[in-house]
């Protein structure tokens, strides 16, 4: 799932609940599965995320086993506000390193939508793997978007972990803030 449709799905899911009836809702609530959680683990990876974004439920998936760039966990900020900003971490099959990851995530962008303009930095995640930085706007005027993500690759997967929101919700100091509980290592082979 490209992060334009993402951001289009959280959306979405957050405004779809808000038309139903104090019964209704309270009826979801009694047969509804514990409320998922701010934390994304898997063998190579852990994402927490800050205390004021609230998870979207999404389906599990298996952790190597992906045939397109796919969602595997979100959050949102502000739901159906202007000022609303989601996170994503998306995952897709990817066996060689970060250099490729990050060319092929910038391509996906590229092919998305127009208007896209990118800046890059090679940096590290906080425990220290090897991961690009990108700042990414989208769009123009009104319609303007912003995002900032990490890209890494942990030997079997490509994986993108990102910040996005209308220009000027969200700084590059605001999304390095909210993404910093994030860490990441080679993928255990043995466990695939």
């Amino acid at each position: 799932m490209n992060r334009v449709a993402a951001l289009a799905f959280v959306c979405c899911a957050l405004v779809a609940p808000l038309g139903a009836s104090a019964q209704q809702q309270d009826a979801q609530t009694a047969a509804a599965p514990a409320a998922p959680s701010r934390t994304f683990n898997d063998p190579a990876m852990s994402f927490t995320a800050p205390d004021d974004f609230t998870p979207i439920p999404m389906q599990q998936h298996d952790p190597v086993n992906f045939e397109q760039p796919t969602v595997v966990a979100a959050y949102v900020k502000n739901p159906g506000r202007q000022d609303m900003v989601s996170i994503s971490l998306s995952m897709d099959s990817f066996q060689s390193g970060v250099d490729g990851w990050e060319m092929n995530a910038e391509n996906n962008l590229r092919t998305q939508t127009d208007g896209v303009f990118i800046k890059k930095t090679q940096t590290t995640l906080p425990n220290g793997m090897p991961a690009y930085w990108l700042e990414v706007t989208v769009g123009s005027g009104f319609d303007q978007m912003k995002s900032y993500e990490y890209v890494w690759s942990d030997g079997v997967r490509g994986i993108s972990l990102s910040i996005i929101g209308r220009y000027g919700a969200i700084s590059e100091s605001a999304a390095k803030k909210a993404l910093a509980n994030v860490s990441a290592v080679a993928y255990p082979k043995y466990r695939y």
